[in-house]
C-alpha cells in the first residue's frame, strides 16, 4: 500500500466518522484542506479514487441491510463532494507521463511520416475507407500519452480493424512492426 492509499483510508475513517453534521460544506472543506496534503494532480486523483470506491461500496453494502436511516443520504452528499473535486482538479490536469515514457521530438516526427506513409500505402492497396484513415489521424494527436500508452492505444485501434474485418491480421502486424521499429519496449506488445 502506497501512501496515497494509507492516507485515502484513514482519511475515509475519519470523514465519515467525526460526529459533526454531515453537509456538503463539511465535507468540502474536508476534503480541500486534505488535498493540500498533496503536490501531485495525479496524487490528488489518485486518493479521491479511493475515497470514492470506498464510499459507494460502503452504500451499497449497507443498503442491502438497511432501508430508511440517513446513512445512503450522508454517503451520496460525500460523493458528491467527492466528484466534484474529481471534475474541478480535471479541468486543468493534463496527464504527462514519465520522462522515459516520453516520445522525443524526432521520434514523434518519424511515427508522424511512418504513419502518413501507411496511409499512402493502403490507399495504393484498395484500403480507403474513412474509418481507417480516422483511426490512423487519431493516432498523431496522442503522442503525449507516453510511448508504452500509445503503442496499448495503436494495439487497441489495429485490433479493432481487425475484428471488424477492415484490415486482415497479417497487415496489422506489417503496420505494428513498422511503427514499433526501434521501440524495443513495446515490439512484442502484439504477436
Amino acid at each position: 500500500m502506497n501512501v496515497v492509499e494509507e492516507e485515502a483510508n484513514s482519511f475515509y475513517r475519519d470523514l465519515f466518522s467525526r460526529g459533526k453534521i454531515h453537509n456538503l460544506a463539511n465535507y468540502k472543506s474536508d476534503l480541500t484542506l486534505k488535498l493540500y496534503d498533496f503536490n501531485k494532480n495525479r496524487d490528488k486523483l489518485d486518493f479521491l479514487k479511493i475515497l470514492r470506491i470506498k464510499a459507494v461500496t460502503d452504500m451499497d453494502n449497507h443498503m442491502k441491510n438497511c432501508n430508511g436511516c440517513g446513512y445512503e443520504k450522508e454517503k451520496k452528499i460525500g460523493i458528491f463532494a467527492i466528484d466534484q473535486e474529481i471534475d474541478d482538479i480535471n479541468r486543468f490536469y493534463t496527464y504527462q507521463p514519465q520522462p522515459e515514457q516520453a516520445f522525443t521530438n524526432q521520434e514523434e516526427s518519424n511515427l508522424h511520416s511512418k504513419l502518413n506513409d501507411i496511409l499512402s500505402e493502403l490507399e495504393k492497396q484498395g484500403f480507403g475507407q474513412q474509418i481507417i484513415f480516422d483511426e490512423i489521424e487519431d493516432l498523431k494527436n496522442h503522442f503525449n500519452l507516453g510511448k508504452k500508452t500509445w503503442f496499448q492505444l495503436l494495439k487497441g485501434k489495429l485490433i479493432d480493424l481487425t475484428t471488424e474485418k477492415i484490415l486482415e491480421k497479417t497487415i496489422i502486424a506489417s503496420i505494428f512492426r513498422t511503427l514499433s521499429e526501434g521501440f524495443q519496449e513495446v515490439s512484442k506488445l502484439i504477436e
